[in-house]
């Protein structure tokens, strides 16, 4: 138990370079250039003629 007290400032460190790298990859993955069209495709959703995809059902 003595050895994990010992290890706690160090482990305190690496959670915080865990989160920044996991919020890194969550960036790079949704702002990467691939993806752009996708998501202008998602924003107009509520801009969309609702009528124009009822007669498309």
């Amino acid at each position: 138990m003595q050895t994990l007290i010992e290890y706690l400032p160090t482990l305190r460190s690496l959670w915080v370079v865990w989160f920044f790298v996991l919020f890194l990859g969550m960036l790079w993955f949704v702002l990467r250039p691939s993806k752009k069209a996708y998501y202008q495709a998602q924003a107009d959703i509520p801009f969309r003629d609702t009528d124009s995809a009822e007669r498309g059902r």
